[in-house]
């Protein structure tokens, strides 16, 4: 532009042209992922793949800055299976022969250790339920997952069929299968954060 104004005032250019490079590099946003899964009597064959899955993801974001997860069941009560920042040396069984899912719990719980309805952080919550739920946890639980979208978070619901009764707004996958579910929360976590 100097150049051309040069010119334009019948001068002889000067000016030089541009030629610096900087290269800054973006850092990655921060990641945290939540788990959940239901168990319930209904959903006995998904425990082993959800335990073995909540390691893996424990470990893959071990070596990952300002990457968190988490993942517990839910009955009655509500168990972590892996904290934030803590990587198990061993899988973590547990067993699914409970009567009464407390999901409104389960979410308040991995918000609580996770941040999962603050904006600032690529944010995924998997939630591995046929969505049996008693009393007004699913429609209490529906508003929790409806403000979660909102603020900016992907929920993706791993369903045993699809005659699972899953909520609005997450991204539903069917998965007859309980030995594909490590493989797909790794695919689903994955292109999330590809997306997201």
């Amino acid at each position: 532009m100097a150049a051309d104004a040069q010119r334009a005032a019948g001068a002889m250019p000067t000016a030089k042209p541009f030629t610096r490079f900087e290269r800054r590099r973006v850092p990655a946003p921060p990641l945290a992922v939540g788990v959940a899964c239901d168990v319930s009597g209904s959903m006995s064959g998904f425990t082993g793949p959800v335990a073995s899955a909540a390691l893996m993801l424990a470990r893959a974001t071990a070596s990952l800055p300002a990457a968190r997860t988490s993942a517990v069941t839910y009955g009655r009560s509500v168990r972590p299976v892996t904290y934030p920042g803590a990587v198990p040396a061993q899988v973590a069984e547990f067993s699914a022969a409970g009567k009464y899912e407390d999901f409104t719990r389960t979410v308040s719980a991995l918000d609580g250790a996770l941040g999962l309805f603050r904006p600032g952080a690529t944010r995924i919550l998997v939630i591995v339920s046929d969505g049996r739920y008693k009393g007004t946890q699913h429609a209490d639980g529906q508003k929790l997952i409806t403000r979660l979208v909102a603020s900016g978070c992907l929920v993706i619901w791993i369903a045993p069929s699809d005659t699972a009764n899953t909520m609005s707004g997450a991204r539903v996958v069917i998965l007859a299968d309980p030995a594909a579910t490590s493989q797909a929360v790794a695919r689903a976590v994955t292109a999330s954060v590809r997306t997201v």
